[in-house]
């Protein structure tokens, strides 16, 4: 189960195609790109910083755009390695980190003190995420579930930077809904949809990581208590013997 539908991944895998062959015939490594692609997220977090949302939404999105193309890339070529997916999940660790410390930043010193929490939830969040995904894996269990996945911070955190340039739906919306908190909902509030797509991957990366955690607790089943390993491994020697006496 994911916030994105997966027809709209696949569609939008299709549209990469073209420019990972183009990649390609630079013959750039898949580390390189990696490399590349987390310059972006240290730019982006310096425009955050300061309050120059819109390009920081741009450079969000294609960072993360290049995050796509390196994995993309290593398959194309057959170059995949263990080495590589260590390097490239460390480089997306550092961007997150990189883009929400922008983003702290600025809530911080605009005396924004709810919006600054938000952020710290969603930068746990979302390492917590990606944790629990990598030491799964480490384990043999398929864990890429969730609402919360990578693709859906990224589109959120740089969609909601990007419309930054037209907040005022959002922040009628918003204050619409809100009129009955006590206090001067606006000042905590700005600039939306920003803060708006902050409060929902602080909302929804802990509820992913009880949902990959859940998913893996399926995934193993009965396999760590040992009576049920027993009691199966008798069950099938006894179909076995029913078998032969047959």
């Amino acid at each position: 189960m994911a916030l994105i539908p997966s027809w709209v991944e696949n569609a939008f895998n299709k549209l990469l195609l073209p420019l990972t062959y183009s990649v390609k015939a630079l013959h750039l490594s898949p580390n390189t790109i990696s490399t590349i692609g987390v310059i972006p997220s240290f730019i982006a977090a310096f425009f955050l910083a300061n309050g120059w949302f819109v390009t920081g939404g741009i450079l969000i999105l294609l960072g993360g755009m290049l995050d796509m193309i390196d994995g993309k890339l290593a398959r194309l070529i057959n170059r995949t390695s263990k080495f590589g997916a260590l390097y490239d999940s460390t480089l997306d660790r550092i961007a997150e980190i990189a883009v929400y410390t922008g983003l702290g930043y600025f809530y911080v010193f605009q005396e924004m003190n709810l919006a600054s929490l938000l952020v710290v939830i969603a930068a746990g969040g979302s390492i917590m995420v990606s944790y629990v995904r990598a030491r799964a894996e480490s384990h043999g269990f398929s864990c890429n579930v969730g609402w919360m996945r990578r693709g859906e911070r990224i589109v959120l955190i740089g969609g909601g930077a990007l419309f930054s340039f037209y907040p005022q739906p959002f922040d009628s919306l918003i204050l619409g809904l809100l009129k009955v908190i006590p206090f001067d909902i606006y000042y905590f509030y700005p600039p939306m949809p920003l803060t708006l797509a902050i409060a929902l991957v602080a909302l929804f990366t802990p509820i992913t990581v009880v949902q990959r955690v859940y998913e893996v607790w399926k995934q193993a089943g009965t396999q760590d208590n040992p009576i049920s390993k027993t009691n199966k491994i008798q069950s099938v020697a006894t179909k076995s013997v029913r078998k032969e006496k047959v």
